[in-house]
């Protein structure tokens, strides 16, 4: 929980800085983000589930509201939490080796709630289906053609791409942006805030089942 309250509490300090007119983000290792670490997730109690779904709606509520043009460059895999950052993204610039998926049904849990509103609202009803019920992750190609990245450049170009659609978002009247922003994704905002309101004042819940264990061993062989 502790590296997904980094990344939120970064996001509020860029919010914050008003020199900061866009973000990029991207990976310099050959995978985007692969979610949890899964030999240490298969051994959380109660407690530790309850601190990485908090951690969750707190970290991505920050991302999703973040005013501001974000810009993702994918060049690797984004799997299961991994994909969340780029779901909550403005613009998705990919290369063509990158690919994406929603893996938490072979590794044995739903996705919190907030979470889900995030994907129900940037995916298709198919796209969503196909994605959560499967668990399958998708190439970049079909990606495209699925609307969850708006460009595929070619390899090792994904960044640069990346900086000048940034570049151009943040030449837009920035009050505005913000506001538009909003108007798009207010309904999941009020559902994440719901659930980041709840921490602290909630008994600590499983997350996983007794199918969560076994799966996540079974993934990481």
């Amino acid at each position: 929980a502790q590296a997904l309250n980094e990344l939120g509490d970064l996001f509020a300090l860029w919010e914050e800085n008003e020199q900061i007119k866009a973000v990029v983000m991207s990976s310099a290792l050959k995978v985007f983000s692969a979610g949890l670490n899964l030999k240490e997730a298969q051994h959380y109690d109660i407690f530790e589930q309850t601190a990485i779904v908090n951690g969750f709606h707190a970290c991505f509520l920050r991302i999703f509201s973040f005013c501001k043009p974000l810009v993702v460059a994918v060049e690797g895999a984004a799997i299961a939490g991994g994909l969340f950052p780029i779901l909550c993204s403005d613009y998705r610039v990919s290369g063509p080796a990158a690919s994406f998926g929603l893996a938490e049904v072979k590794v044995g849990v739903g996705l919190p709630i907030g979470l889900v509103e995030i994907v129900r609202s940037m995916m298709s009803a198919d796209t969503m289906r196909l994605m959560m019920q499967t668990g399958i992750p998708i190439k970049a190609d079909r990606a495209l053609q699925m609307q969850i990245i708006d460009e595929c450049v070619s390899a090792g170009q994904a960044t640069e791409r990346a900086f000048e659609v940034a570049k151009n978002l943040a030449a837009l009247p920035s009050t505005a942006y913000a506001t538009v922003k909003h108007q798009i994704r207010a309904p999941v905002i009020a559902v994440l805030e719901g659930e980041v309101a709840r921490i602290g004042h909630s008994e600590a819940t499983n997350w996983f089942t007794d199918e969560t264990p076994i799966a996540m061993a079974k993934m990481i062989k």
